[in-house]
């Protein structure tokens, strides 16, 4: 098993190359996600040799977050706070988790997915260009997911500041 240093040093990398900024997450890079459940196995393994380290959970609970699991993020950071109650940071942290953990599952989207529809937002916005609607968005969307899920999908990229296929890529994928 590493040490909870080097699998931190992991997380790190990770965090470095997902390119997300602070709470507010977006889907990590490509580069990024080895490292993330590298971290991730890693810490679920060390959390369950040694359960009272809320370090530990602390850095599981960052993992959670950067791969938009929030509610394994908030539940790892749950057990931190538990152990160690001192840290009034992590009382901020869990509400930021909440709050932007809702608008994620209102998205109900996995990072997979996310990261194929910028991709493809990616492609088809060079090729042709933005025409301010979501046209590209909902033609991936019918074409990626269930039908019943595409209009809640829509009301939450618009929810996030996506109300056409650039500013889908910008505010809600960037």
């Amino acid at each position: 098993m590493c040490s909870l240093k080097q699998i931190q040093e992991t997380l790190l990398q990770g965090q470095q190359l997902a390119m997300q900024g602070s709470y507010q997450r977006r889907a990590p890079t490509k580069k990024a996600i080895p490292y993330l459940l590298k971290a991730r196995k890693e810490l679920k393994d060390f959390v369950n040799s040694y359960p009272t380290n809320a370090q530990a959970w602390r850095l599981l609970s960052q993992a959670e977050e950067y791969l938009l699991n929030y509610s394994d993020a908030i539940l790892t950071l749950q057990k931190a706070i538990n152990l160690d109650q001192k840290d009034k940071k992590d009382l901020k942290r869990l509400a930021k988790l909440k709050e932007y953990g809702g608008q994620w599952e209102d998205l109900d989207m996995s990072s997979r997915q996310l990261e194929l529809l910028k991709v493809y937002l990616e492609n088809q916005i060079e090729f042709q260009g933005c025409d301010h609607t979501l046209t590209l968005t909902k033609k991936w969307l019918s074409e990626n997911v269930s039908r019943n899920k595409q209009s809640k999908i829509t009301k939450a990229l618009r929810n996030q500041g996506g109300f056409c296929d650039c500013e889908v890529l910008l505010n809600v994928m960037e």
